[in-house]
């Protein structure tokens, strides 16, 4: 770089091996589900849908036996599939050529530059926030949403009699997600659920409503050993469930999550973490097994680097991201809305 024009391979080589590893690990940690699920990532090398196996049923070809007994060799497929399209995501850095002029000098450079990736990376983070948790309708380019939306059902995990995945739950009812139901309202007189009422205890059962909630939301995507492991909330409701816990009951929750700076509290088995872009009233119990982000391992945050376009006085890179987020047992999956959105 010199004083008069920006080397804009010299920026790209720049951007590509220091500042987008910087990008994408801000955009792992950015809140609870890109770090379990977007970090965590498999990655698949093409296909032009993405197909996951699906076990919904028991081998019927089985059972105890005594001695010249005949042996069922009936054919069963307890297996069947879910098919998803592919997503695509990206993000522009662009510089404008009166920029360009006004910021030649190597150190205002990489001043500006560090601010487009800054802007970027905002952008990214937003994007995946708010789809993964977007209540209305899911539109042909956005990726599965978590969230629960009684109007908008199609390819949000958190519902029932709707299509996800290629699969109609009205026709597979085991393709339902486990649970989905309001928050307890004790006075019952049809307004929302208060935050004073979610800590109140109820009547003769020694515990506050928003956990006895909890505990039946809890137990009803649970299975023997195979629970929640996560569970995410508002701000709001986080600390309606913090402030009904005795102080010598307030475990912490995944070590993980907390050295990112997240703060998390246990129950039962799952760990309670407030998210930013989940929606108002809302808390999600979530069995990360069956959750999963599959990426094209070419368009993982890819990098493309700068080029001027024909019609513009500017210089464009470009961030791609290709892939999708699948559930792959939304029984084991659960939602509880309609919650206090205010202190």
């Amino acid at each position: 770089m010199n004083s008069l024009t920006i080397n804009y391979d010299a920026l790209s080589s720049l951007t590509q091996t220091k500042m987008l590893p910087i990008l994408v690990d801000n955009i792992f940690s950015s809140n609870p589900l890109t770090l379990k699920l977007l970090k965590n990532a498999e990655m698949l090398d093409g296909g032009t849908k993405i197909v996951t196996p699906l076990e919904y049923g028991k081998n019927s070809a089985q059972g105890f036996y005594s001695g010249y007994d005949v042996l069922s060799t009936t054919p069963s497929d307890p297996i069947t599939t879910a098919v998803w399209d592919w997503k695509q995501g990206y993000s522009t850095i662009t510089i404008s050529g009166e920029e360009e002029l006004k910021n030649a000098g190597e150190s205002q450079v990489l001043s500006l530059l560090k601010s487009k990736m800054r802007n970027a990376e905002k952008s990214l983070k937003d994007l995946f926030g708010e789809k993964m948790f977007n209540t209305g309708a899911v539109g042909a380019n956005d990726i599965t949403s978590l969230a629960y939306d009684a109007t908008n059902k199609a390819n949000h995990v958190m519902n029932v009699d709707r299509s996800l995945g290629g699969l109609d739950s009205t026709t597979y009812t085991w393709w339902d997600a486990g649970n989905v139901s309001a928050f307890t309202d004790p006075s019952s007189d049809g307004s929302l659920v208060t935050w004073t009422e979610h800590v109140t205890v109820a009547s003769n059962e020694g515990t506050s409503y928003i956990v006895k909630d909890m505990t039946k939301a809890y137990g009803s995507v649970t299975i023997g050993n195979d629970q929640p492991d996560l569970i995410i909330t508002t701000q709001v409701l986080y600390d309606a469930y913090e402030a009904s816990l005795q102080s010598n009951k307030r475990f912490e929750g995944d070590a993980e999550l907390a050295n990112y700076g997240f703060n998390t509290i246990k129950f039962k088995n799952a760990t309670v973490v407030a998210d930013s872009h989940c929606p108002a009233g809302h808390m999600y119990f979530l069995n990360t097994k069956y959750l999963d982000f599959k990426v094209h391992n070419k368009r993982n945050f890819a990098f493309e680097g700068f080029q001027k376009p024909v019609n513009q006085d500017a210089q464009v890179a470009k961030i791609f991201w290709m892939g999708q987020l699948v559930s792959t047992n939304p029984r084991m999956q659960g939602v509880l809305h309609t919650g206090a959105t205010a202190y």
